[in-house]
C-alpha cells in the first residue's frame, strides 16, 4: 500500500506541474494497483483514482496521447464504473 500512496503523490505532483498525461498514467497505475491488492472497484480510494485518471485524461492537450491512453481509461471505466452516472459514456463520446 505504500508502494500505491507514492503512485499517487506523484500523480498528484504531475498534476500540479502540468502534465496531465504523466498525471492520467499514475493514477491509472495506482488503481490497478488498488484492483491488484483486492480492493473493491466500488472502494472510494479505488473510485477516486479513476475518477483522478479521468479527469487528467481529459485535460490532455495532445490528441494523439489522447488516443494512446484512451482505450486503457475506457478498460478500466468500465470495471470502475464510479458513483458518477454517465462518466463510461463520455468517456468514449469524447473517443468517438
Amino acid at each position: 500500500m505504500e508502494a500505491v500512496h507514492w503512485t499517487e503523490v506523484r500523480a498528484d505532483l504531475a498534476r500540479l506541474a502540468g502534465e496531465p498525461a504523466r498525471s492520467c498514467e499514475l493514477w491509472l497505475a495506482a488503481a490497478e494497483a488498488r484492483l491488484g491488492l483486492l480492493q473493491r472497484p466500488d472502494d472510494p480510494d479505488v473510485e477516486g483514482a479513476v475518477d483522478r485518471a479521468h479527469h487528467q485524461w481529459e485535460q490532455i492537450g495532445d490528441p494523439a496521447r489522447a488516443r494512446a491512453l484512451g482505450p486503457v481509461m475506457v478498460a478500466l471505466r468500465r470495471r470502475v464504473p464510479g458513483s458518477r452516472p454517465g462518466a463510461l459514456a463520455a468517456l468514449t463520446r469524447r473517443m468517438g
